[in-house]
């Protein structure tokens, strides 16, 4: 089915939930292709974790959920299963169990769960990205502020223009490769402006030097005008995060810290999306 089949089954078949809140979760990296024929691409190391474990607590916050997802990186409730097949254990009758999986009941069944209120859209390319997620933000510019738009794939910075690309594979002729990269245009720029201006829109920020950290993150919410940045250090992301909002200084939340001495198996993600649903209640009230 097209992008476009995929989200208007999915828009008719909640058509009665007038006052319901949509999430869209962008997750994953996006692919820049070397050839148009592409045998080689440049990629990053973004597996998609982040955004299938937020995905999985919209839905446990009531919302319906179109998760953007880079094609074969993690989904919600079944990445947390990836070596399945090595801790299944034969039975009698054909049968297998997975004794070193004590939670995998529990999350078959929130997936059959939920499964209804999510809708998953693949993409590869850095192009992909970029075109089907403006269209998936025009389709549902009707929602207005009910609408959020959780952007944690791992976008492309740079890229090749599509112009450019040879058509065929690149010989490796032993004369090595130079490639001129082209900065990615923002999507989230003309996403803000000019598709969903009423939506509360997130955006992940991540840094390896924690001088640029918090700057990089605010400049980037004074440029593009939306609600939230979550900024985040490569090393320390599955622990600590630091909130960017235009109306409070900078909220660090860190699993490490007293405050979360009473919930050790906590993940980053569900207390992220706990304080995004908050900010983002609030936005829906102060229309």
């Amino acid at each position: 089915m097209t992008t476009h089949e995929l989200l208007q089954n999915f828009l008719n078949l909640h058509k009665d939930e007038k006052d319901a809140k949509f999430a869209v979760v962008s997750s994953g990296g996006t692919a820049v292709p070397l050839e148009k024929n592409c045998v080689r691409f440049i990629d990053n190391f973004s597996n998609g974790t982040r955004g299938a474990i937020s995905a999985e607590k919209f839905l446990e916050k009531g919302y319906l959920v179109i998760f953007f997802y880079r094609h074969n990186s993690l989904q919600p409730y079944s990445h947390r299963f990836n070596d399945l097949f090595f801790q299944l254990v034969p039975g009698e009758n054909g049968t297998f169990t997975a004794p070193d999986c004590p939670t995998l009941t529990d999350f078959i069944q929130r997936h059959r769960k939920y499964a209804s209120r999510m809708v998953l859209i693949p993409f590869s390319t850095f192009h992909d990205y970029m075109n089907d997620l403006e269209h998936i933000c025009r389709e549902i510019s009707f929602l207005k502020r009910r609408l959020c738009l959780y952007l944690a794939a791992a976008v492309s910075d740079f890229y090749i223009e599509h112009e450019k690309l040879p058509e065929h594979k690149i010989a490796s002729n032993g004369a090595g490769l130079d490639l001129k990269l082209t900065i990615a245009p923002k999507v989230i720029r003309g996403i803000v402006k000019n598709v969903v201006p009423d939506a509360f829109i997130v955006s992940f920020k991540l840094e390896t030097n924690p001088e640029l950290l918090v700057k990089k993150a605010t400049r980037a919410l004074e440029e593009y005008g939306h609600q939230v940045v979550v900024a985040n250090m490569l090393k320390t992301r599955k622990r600590r995060v630091t909130f960017i909002t235009p109306s409070s200084d900078p909220l660090p939340i860190d699993l490490d810290s007293p405050e979360f001495k009473d919930r050790p198996d906590v993940e980053i993600e569900e207390v992220v999306v706990e304080k995004i649903e908050q900010l983002h209640s609030k936005y829906c009230v102060n229309k």
